[in-house]
């Protein structure tokens, strides 16, 4: 959940606090012992010196890092391309980052990850005035506590012990998904177009989608109904267009198992396709001014009835031979 915050949420990467990226050339570089003093690289590598090393990189990005016996130990700080203003800020400790904060180029925070304990972090992400949008607490992946602000900076929901309803918003104050939390996961999240109709409503288990799945398209007709068990399709699925049904097909742990048809005007079948095992296998019908027109597949392969036939025949014997064998052998 803590990478769907920072990926998701706010489109963020703080990993370059981290370390500096291959593509980034080098253009200068500094060492300044934390008395004042420049040293050299042989003498900073060397006696593992405490300071600062302040790196200037082609695209314009100056990156700034303290270090102590060698490692990483105070804040380490990336700027904005040609500009004085920090984009990205992280402190280390002893080598391990406790904190990271981005900032947007007018100086306001974005988001920040700080370090609680060994198992326990907490994410806050800001609306672009500067007013805090939420605040959450994790424990590894589960969602312990949270509370959600309006724009206006007016508590609008909170997550206790694990439970309660999660707001998501983009930084303008977009709403942008409500999730219901039990024991520290979504079981229920709800996505909102730009003026606030759903864009869908699902069910999860464990960050996995489970249940049904229901999009809609901004005016407020079905898109789809789908059925998912543990992140995979799972049963029928039945996809609309123009508020008319269009489609379903037959899933069995995400692969197509079953027929699926194709509808004109939501009534009329006007496709009738097997599937087995994600392979199109069998007789296929299509109807063409209500006459039937059948197509022959053999494991995604159109081939003749006859062909088809033989193929079928084939694999009944050899699905007996395991059990001949047996039994020749018993006698």
């Amino acid at each position: 959940m803590k990478h769907l915050l920072l990926c998701s949420v706010a489109g963020l990467s703080l990993c370059g606090c981290n370390s500096q990226k291959k593509d980034d050339n080098v253009v200068s570089q500094r060492h300044i012992h934390k008395y004042g003093y420049a040293v050299s690289q042989e003498e900073w590598e060397t006696r593992n010196c405490p300071g600062q090393v302040i790196t200037n990189l082609a695209n314009g990005v100056t990156v700034t890092a303290t270090f102590e016996g060698g490692v990483k130990h105070g804040p380490t700080t990336h700027t904005y391309p040609h500009s004085q203003t920090v984009e990205y800020y992280c402190l280390y400790n002893q080598g391990n980052k406790v904190k990271e904060i981005s900032y947007d180029p007018a100086g306001i925070p974005i988001e920040e990850w700080i370090q609680l304990s060994p198992t326990r972090y907490s994410i806050t992400l800001w609306y672009k005035e500067g007013s805090p949008m939420m605040v959450e607490e994790f424990v590894g992946e589960e969602l312990l506590e949270g509370q959600y602000f309006t724009a206006s900076n007016e508590l609008e929901s909170r997550i206790e012990k694990g439970t309660g309803l999660r707001i998501r918003r983009d930084r303008s104050g977009l709403l942008l998904a409500k999730e219901m939390i039990e024991e520290g996961y979504a079981i229920k999240k709800e996505t909102f177009y730009p003026n606030s109709t759903p864009e869908s409503i699902a069910y999860y288990y464990h960050e996995a989608l489970n249940g049904e799945k229901r999009t809609f398209s901004q005016n407020g007709e079905p898109l789809a109904i789908e059925q998912w068990v543990s992140g995979q399709l799972h049963g029928k699925s039945t996809y609309f267009r123009s508020g008319n049904r269009y489609l379903e097909i037959t899933y069995l742990h995400g692969q197509k198992n079953g027929i699926e048809r194709h509808f004109v005007d939501g009534d009329s079948v006007s496709q009738e396709i097997p599937w087995v095992n994600d392979y199109k296998h069998g007789q296929a019908v299509f109807y063409a001014e209500g006459t039937p027109e059948s197509r022959w597949y053999y494991i995604g392969e159109q081939v003749s009835k006859r062909k088809f036939d033989e193929l079928n025949k084939l694999d009944a014997i050899i699905s007996h031979l395991p059990y001949a064998e047996e039994n020749a052998g018993q006698n």
